[in-house]
């Protein structure tokens, strides 16, 4: 069976790889040629970093960095700048002020393409509103690495196969977006930022909109993916359970500022709930001795 896929032109579909020769765990997401494999060097790097919406500040002088092999989550109350940030460091959001650097590089001297092939940003929202199948939409990941007119070779047929592997999306690859459920789409657009193959992921609220069993296990496959030591992982997320089970660092924002940042056994507290969120919850030690959040409603 051929396929051609959407970001190819004049050139005729090619074979798709059998979804048995594809190794089923996320230690088959690579990373663009010419890395080198594990490193504890900064990929991306905030610096003073302050962002606007004209007038309104929605934070200020925020630095931290981050490293392959890290799951970072960031948590704050709604309004405190989570999506804000995340569209910040990757430079779609311009009102800003310091700098972000990616591999060392400064984010205002890159094109939009060199972005790309350093970050993968997945939005909320889908934006991906038109008749297309699963596979296709995970092949727009690929969109970085290829040229007004490069075919769509086998490297890149490789990233989608490896993407719907990790997702658990192969029986759905013939789908049409418009006929699956939002978790569905959810992890359709998670893959597609693997097929990106870039070394930094950026994700605003991976886990909305899907039932217990798939927020468990996008995050799962999220921290063994950041584990393989190749990719670094930022999440914003309201699901703060989620995160203390699952994250290495937690940066919390809060009243325009980077409030605390670290392991969630140092951060995730009862003081720290009442003081963020406003928020009254008992904080006690879960498996391995993570913080786990229990409701006190008297």
């Amino acid at each position: 069976m051929s396929r051609t896929c959407p970001l190819r032109t004049g050139t005729p579909g090619r074979r798709c790889l059998s979804s048995a020769t594809v190794q089923r765990n996320v230690s088959q997401v690579t990373v663009p040629a010419g890395d080198s494999g594990p490193s504890r060097e900064s990929v991306l790097a905030a610096e003073g970093l302050s962002a606007a919406y004209g007038a309104r500040k929605v934070f200020r002088d925020i630095t931290f960095s981050l490293s392959p092999g890290e799951l970072t989550a960031v948590i704050g109350p709604n309004g405190s700048g989570k999506t804000t940030l995340l569209q910040a460091l990757c430079g779609i959001h311009r009102e800003t002020e310091g700098a972000v650097r990616l591999a060392g590089r400064s984010l205002g001297r890159l094109s939009r393409r060199e972005i790309a092939r350093h970050v993968a940003f997945v939005p909320q929202s889908s934006g991906l509103d038109f008749h297309i199948t699963v596979e296709d939409a995970i092949a727009l990941g690929r969109y970085p690495w290829l040229g007004a007119m490069a075919p769509f070779g086998d490297r890149d047929q490789d990233a989608v196969e490896s993407a719907l592997a990790v997702m658990a999306l192969e029986g759905l690859r013939h789908r049409p977006l418009q006929t699956l459920s939002g978790g569905e789409r959810q992890r359709v657009l998670l893959a597609r930022a693997l097929a990106q193959e870039t070394p930094i992921l950026l994700l605003d609220e991976p886990a909305a909109s899907l039932d217990l069993r798939y927020q468990q296990g996008i995050f799962l496959r999220l921290k063994q993916l950041a584990a393989s030591g190749r990719v670094a992982i930022l999440i914003a997320e309201h699901q703060i359970n989620l995160v203390a089970a699952t994250c290495d660092r937690v940066l919390i924002l809060h009243e325009g500022r980077l409030w605390a940042s670290g392991p969630p056994g140092k951060v995730i507290s009862e003081e720290m709930i009442a003081t963020v969120f406003g928020a009254r919850m008992q904080v006690q030690a879960g498996e391995r001795g993570r913080p786990q959040c229990l409701w006190r409603i008297e």
